[in-house]
Order: structure tokens, then C-alpha cells, then sequence
């Protein structure tokens, strides 16, 4: 029997959904290519694992999943006013539409593969009365043109907005705000989840999303619960697991009891989320999960970091006041500098008031991004022993004390280093050269901070501090692609 449940598994990296038959092998598949099951039957849904591709709202990203023999995505979903006609539009938001309409979007899909087998569509504002009713009203039209209703979830964190959906037979999932989990004890996630899942039951709603870093605790709280008689269903993503991995296989067995897990897909050279510190209640701040370091707190209040609920971004952010910041520990040869010396990519979404590093590792070399006197965002690397950006022309202007949020986004090939502020390509330079890691004579380690730079000190220590609000910050090795970017 793990045999079988493992050979099913294996199929899933196709994007296929596998019938749990102890009498079949692999399904679809032959040695000519990656092949996909044809229709999703509505009895068929939460039998095995869906697995699909993350974020595939740019029509080039979505052919590429497509012609790799993936059958399952994921797509943002908006509504737009712009034209002064609501419109479902593709993109997390008007900023980062991508100009293409909901079912324009579907008759491309539809054309590309008019057998997909499951959509997640990720309503950003499926908030109100009038957009709940432009949502129904054009999810309606399409089923009646597609045949769409029994293979598409609608993903909402309005959760009363989602009922009618339920009611109406749609696969519907909550969108929890999951990192409360985080740094909770058991009995505090429990009571949690409880209060989750009375507001499913209340609204008739039975499925629930969440990132994969809470899968335990939700898979604890949530694997026997129901709603109304129905098992609840479990919906999931974790970008850090990419498609064409070669240990894929054991990397999404653990997660083999959810309904849907999505993971990245590239449509360029892969890049690999090896940082990604994300911040929770109670002053925490994790990396991949675990929970990261500051400097010790003096008397309770003294360096202190503040983090606190972003409803825009649907996140906690930290609030840095330049006493403090979070710092992980890394060397020259594992995948963080790996990362720094060879192509990489490092993001960071920030609100700055004041300060200098908000992202950095620079004692004498190294790199990052820092906010100079004249209210630039600039980034530096250090080459051949000199700092070969930000030169004149690597830093763009930023306002400060505003509460403007700047997305940033920073990637480097090995010949051209490229500046993103959100999603648009602001500069670009040429560079060659050896990398040179930062000063480290004292220090047991290298560390790169958030919320500042590090000392060469025996202990962790604060140069350069950054005053103002973070929302996350991530290196990637390998260069991520102007759609990753944009999306």
C-alpha cells in the first residue's frame, strides 16, 4: 500500500489529480511526455492531492505550466472600476494588473487546455454586496459557456461573501489570516482554529487556506473537523517547493492529506526562495518557519521590535525604531552565501521613515539595500575589492515619513544587476567581478540583518539602523523573472 500511495504521489508532479483506485498505476502518463487527466468529475474532488502552479496570471507564464504538462493553477482576481464598468481583472491588484479581463483570461486558458482540471482563483476583494454580485454574475456566464462550476475554487478572506457560493454548490475556501498561528502555543492555536472553523460552520463554508508553514497546526486542528456534515477541505501553497525538483517527491509527501497544494513554477531559469522572513505576533519574526534572533531586550521595553496587523497587505509587519533588528547567521558556503556570491535576487516590501539599512550585509564588503542622504534607495555590492554599485546611476528616489510602501526588488545574473520599485524595472547596470563577503574578524559568524546592518563584534551588535515598517524580506538564488516581479 505505501507503494501505491507513493506512485500516486509521483504523478502528481504532472499536475494530474489520481483517483485513489488500489487497482491502477500511475495514470496518463507514457515516455513521450508529461500527459494530464482529461475532466475533474465532482466526485473525484478531495480524493488525493490536487498539486498546481502557483500565481499564473501573466498569459506567458501560463502557456510555459501549460506545455510543461501542468493541468491545475492559481490566479489572482480583481475587481476593477477603472473604465467606470466593473470588471474582473487578473492581478493582486490595479497596480499589478496585468490588463487582461477574468474571461479573457479563460478563453486563452481554455484554449490552451480545455481540459484543465482546477482553477484557484484568488479574489482579492470579494468584499461586498457589489462585487460579491459581479463575481456570481461572471463565474455564472462562464460556467455556462465552460463548464467550469465542479473545477474552480473560490477563494475569499470575507468569509460571509463566500456562503452564496457554498449554498450554490461552488468549491469555496477561507482565507485565514494563518501567521496568528505562529509562535502560539498548541491550546492557543486550537482556540484559534476553533473560532475558524465556528465561522466556516456558521457560513456554510468548508474549505480553509493557508500558507504551508502552519500546515501542522491546521492539519492537528482541522483533519476530522466538519462543516455541516462535510469534511472541512485543506488549501495550501509553500513557493519554497518548485516544479522539476529532483527530490519533489519527498518534499510534498507530508502534505498529502490536503485538497490543493500549489507550488512555484518558473517561466524562466528557476530561482529558489532560500530566505523568507516573514513576521508574526508578539514581536516574532521567522525564516523558513523557524523563528529568528534580535538583540536581547533591555528592562522588558528597550529594543523592542514592535510588529503589528497589515490589512492591506494581509501580513504583520515589523515597526523598527533604529534600537534594533533581526539578524540570521550564515557562512560563505551555505545556500545564503552561495546566494550572495553567484545569481540571486533579494526582495523586501518596506515603508521607510528614516534611517540607512533596512536589508543588508556590509562590514566592509558584502551587500544590500540602503536609504542615503538624499532620500535614495540604493544598493550595494562589493567586487573585487571595491563597491561597484550603487555608482551614480543604481539608486532611485524614495520619499520617507509618508507611509508609502515600496516594493523592491533587486536580481543579478552575473553581468547585469536590475532595480525593481513595484514591479517596474527603474534601473539597470552592467557588472562583472568576484563577490567579497563582509568583514568578519570578531564575529562567529556573518549575519544579515533586517532593520540594519552588523557588526564585526564578538556579539551581535547594530551599525547603520532603519527606521520605519517591513512587511517581509527574501533572497532567492537565481534570478527572478520581470512576471515573478510584476505578479
Amino acid at each position: 500500500m505505501f507503494m501505491k500511495k507513493l506512485k500516486m504521489l509521483l504523478g502528481l508532479l504532472l499536475g494530474t489529480m489520481i483517483l485513489t483506485s488500489c487497482s491502477s498505476d500511475l495514470l496518463n502518463t507514457n515516455v513521450d511526455g508529461p500527459m494530464t487527466r482529461s475532466i475533474l468529475s465532482t466526485d473525484d474532488f478531495g480524493q488525493t492531492m490536487i498539486l498546481g502552479a502557483h500565481k499564473c496570471n501573466d498569459i506567458v507564464k501560463l502557456q510555459d505550466a501549460v506545455d510543461y504538462g501542468i493541468s491545475n493553477f492559481e490566479v489572482d482576481i480583481h475587481v476593477s472600476r477603472e473604465s467606470g464598468t466593473p470588471v474582473l481583472m487578473i492581478g493582486h491588484e490595479l497596480e499589478t494588473s496585468t490588463g487582461q479581463t477574468f474571461e479573457e483570461y479563460m478563453d486563452d486558458l481554455l484554449v490552451m487546455k480545455p481540459d484543465f482540471n482546477f482553477l484557484w482563483l484568488d479574489f482579492k476583494d470579494l468584499s461586498t454586496d457589489e462585487n460579491e454580485a459581479i463575481i456570481r454574475e461572471t463565474l455564472y456566464r462562464l460556467d455556462s459557456k465552460y463548464n467550469i462550476k465542479h473545477r474552480v475554487l473560490v477563494e475569499s478572506r470575507y468569509i460571509t461573501h463566500l456562503t452564496s457560493f457554498a449554498n450554490d454548490g461552488w468549491h469555496v475556501s477561507f482565507y485565514s489570516t494563518w501567521s496568528s498561528l505562529v509562535g502560539k502555543t498548541e491550546q492557543e492555536q486550537k482556540e484559534i482554529c476553533d473560532g475558524w472553523l465556528k465561522s466556516m460552520q456558521e457560513n456554510n463554508v468548508d474549505g480553509i487556506s493557508f500558507d504551508s508553514d502552519v500546515y501542522q497546526a491546521m492539519k492537528t486542528n482541522f483533519e476530522n473537523a466538519q462543516v455541516n456534515n462535510r469534511p472541512v477541505r485543506q488549501y495550501s501553497w509553500n513557493y519554497r517547493i518548485y516544479y522539476n525538483e529532483p527530490d519533489i517527491y519527498e518534499k510534498i509527501k507530508k502534505y498529502s492529506h490536503l485538497t490543493v497544494l500549489i507550488i512555484g513554477f518558473p517561466n524562466e531559469e528557476i530561482p529558489k526562495l532560500i530566505m523568507d522572513v516573514q513576521f508574526a505576533d508578539k514581536g516574532i519574526a521567522t525564516n523558513m518557519n523557524e523563528e529568528i534572533s534580535s538583540l536581547p531586550i533591555v528592562e522588558g521595553t528597550t529594543n523592542a521590535i514592535e510588529t503589528r496587523w497589515n490589512s492591506s497587505y494581509e501580513k504583520y509587519e515589523a515597526v523598527f525604531d533604529g534600537s534594533n533588528f533581526f539578524y540570521i547567521p550564515y557562512s560563505k558556503e551555505d545556500a545564503i552565501g552561495k546566494a550572495m556570491k553567484g545569481m540571486f535576487s533579494m526582495e523586501i516590501l518596506f515603508s521607510p521613515d528614516g534611517g540607512v539599512n533596512p536589508f543588508s550585509s556590509m562590514e566592509s564588503g558584502g551587500l544590500g539595500y540602503e536609504i542615503t542622504s538624499g532620500n535614495q534607495l540604493a544598493f550595494y555590492y562589493r567586487a573585487n575589492n571595491k563597491w561597484v554599485l550603487p555608482n551614480n546611476n543604481f539608486q532611485t528616489p524614495i520619499q520617507l515619513g509618508k507611509d508609502i510602501y515600496y516594493h523592491a526588488v533587486v536580481t543579478y545574473d552575473k553581468t547585469i544587476f536590475r532595480m525593481y520599485i513595484n514591479g517596474t524595472k527603474v534601473k539597470e547596470v552592467k557588472v562583472s567581478g568576484t563577490f567579497n563577503f563582509p568583514k568578519k574578524d570578531q564575529a562567529p559568524d556573518y549575519l544579515l540583518g533586517i532593520g540594519g546592518d552588523y557588526r564585526d563584534t564578538a556579539t551581535p551588535s547594530i551599525q547603520n539602523p532603519f527606521i520605519g515598517k517591513i512587511v517581509y524580506a527574501k533572497l532567492y538564488k537565481g534570478v527572478l523573472s520581470n512576471s515573478d516581479i510584476t505578479n
